[in-house]
């Protein structure tokens, strides 16, 4: 029943998925470089789903036809392709940007997309540890073992929130992609390497049972890491996965999983997108599993910068008086100071939620135009769409005429700027405001480490107001 569901769902749907706009014009700008050879264009096929599932179509549909068997990667398609059937795919392949104007889905695709290259990063320890070859054929068939999901995240937007939605409620474990769309995810993949010539290692990967092949569980497991990570790293439901994980590569338990963590941090620092929430960002978010207890923040790895402001807020939630003003107070000097962003400004809801405006910020002098900032939250366009759950974005020179419509006209008036960073705040699963920070007033410019500790902060920011809510409430009770 689940299947023919998932084929009618598929019926009314694209049959192309398009390519991401920076792996595109870096394959664009390799096949003008007469220097550069397949290889290198493999390389980055190879971390671009949509380019690649129209690589195989193309290569797989043929062989399958000529009755031979067909290819399990990138590299082994390209080998296939005269160089003008190379050329064709690339600059005739449809791209994101140009398909989907919207940059909500495009932020959502971009964070599957994100967890995708965590999970080749993890993958590829897991490979090393065990001594497997053939890597090009296994990191091939882990970037598509989430196909069924972006068919799901792009075509299918408002069904696919919701799920995302249930899946942090629930967890991965309550397989809720069934109550949303009708269909498991993992089911509506299997049918897309079906119609699409993909590897059979990928749909092995996707097998419900624990697969016999190596390579597939390896994927498995290295999949089952990065998804759990989107919740957090404390939870019960990722503590398993470590021990399942560290059972079956013949590891330690002690310290595995700092050793998964270190991985994540470097795929942060590696990602390519600046409008995601990272892994390792939540390295510092609260235990918030349903069922797990609310204390105060373990102990973490040093993420830099944001190591003080840890300490800080850890000390404070110990007060019996600590506030969620405290905390938000602290938030702003610790961005201002210690991250040396020149401005860093508190945008909070109104009890009706109805208006969005400044309530304190940093790097303000006495008549700054931005202290008097009230917006209509029905004309809040971007930066409503924050507010429907925790989430950044970072608008630069080169983006901002994307989002340019999108921001309200008094918020482009009163801040003049178009490189900065936006964050929204959270207490639990409740939006209270948004922060903003930039360096409007200062030479060095904001970069992608910058923004992985300010989303880093936030996030511990939304832990600590939850806590003290909670806090409050049994107090109260």
């Amino acid at each position: 029943m689940t299947e023919q569901a998932a084929r009618s769902w598929l019926s009314s749907r694209p049959d192309v998925l398009p390519a991401l706009e920076i792996h595109h014009r870096a394959a664009l700008e390799i096949l003008q470089d007469h220097r550069k050879t397949v290889a290198d264009l493999a390389k980055v096929i190879a971390l671009d789903p949509g380019m690649s599932i129209t690589l195989y179509r193309e290569v797989n549909g043929k062989l399958q036809v000529r009755g031979k068997p067909q290819v399990e990667s990138v590299q082994a398609a390209l080998s296939l392709l005269g160089d003008g059937a190379i050329a064709d795919l690339v600059t005739e392949h449809k791209v994101l940007d140009q398909t989907h104007p919207d940059a909500a889905r495009r932020q959502d695709y971009h964070q599957l997309l994100s967890r995708c290259y965590h999970m080749l990063a993890q993958l590829d320890r897991f490979v090393s540890l065990q001594g497997v070859r053939s890597i090009n054929e296994i990191r091939s068939a882990a970037l598509l073992h989430n196909v069924g999901e972006f068919w799901a995240c792009l075509f299918d937007p408002e069904h696919y929130r919701k799920y995302q939605a249930q899946f942090h409620d629930i967890g991965i474990d309550a397989n809720s992609a069934k109550s949303v769309f009708g269909f498991d995810l993992h089911q509506l993949g299997r049918l897309l390497v079906e119609i699409h010539y993909l590897p059979a290692l990928v749909g092995e990967s996707l097998d419900e049972r624990v697969p016999p092949g190596r390579k597939a569980r390896l994927i498995q497991l290295a999949a089952d890491v990065s998804h759990h990570a989107e919740e957090g790293w404390y939870h019960s439901a990722m503590k398993a996965t470590e021990e399942v994980c560290a059972a079956y590569l013949n590891q330690s338990l002690d310290g595995f999983d700092r050793a998964l963590q270190q991985v994540a941090i470097q795929a942060a620092r590696d990602c390519p997108f600046d409008d995601v929430l990272p892994a390792a960002a939540r390295l510092i978010m609260l235990p918030d599993r349903q069922g797990d207890a609310v204390q105060a923040p373990a102990r973490i790895p040093d993420l830099g910068d944001a190591s003080g402001f840890e300490l800080g807020v850890k000390a404070l939630l110990k007060s019996p008086r600590a506030s969620q003003a405290q905390v938000l107070d602290l938030l702003l000097t610790h961005l201002h100071d210690d991250l040396h962003l020149s401005r860093a400004v508190l945008l909070l809801l109104s009890r009706d939620r109805s208006k969005l405006g400044a309530r304190a910020g940093k790097g303000l002098d006495e008549h700054s135009p931005v202290r008097q900032l009230v917006i209509d939250v029905d004309r809040a366009g971007v930066l409503n769409t924050l507010l429907s759950k925790p989430q950044a974005l970072w608008i630069d020179a080169e983006n901002y005429h994307k989002f340019e419509p999108a921001l309200p006209s008094r918020f482009k008036s009163t801040f003049l700027h178009e490189n900065f960073f936006l964050m929204s705040l959270f207490v639990g699963d409740r939006p209270i405001g948004l922060i903003f920070a930039d360096r409007a007033l200062s030479v060095t410019r904001l970069d992608k480490e910058t923004f992985l500790r300010f989303k880093s902060a936030i996030l511990l920011t939304n832990r600590a107001l939850a806590y003290l809510a909670q806090r409050k409430q049994q107090a109260t009770a």
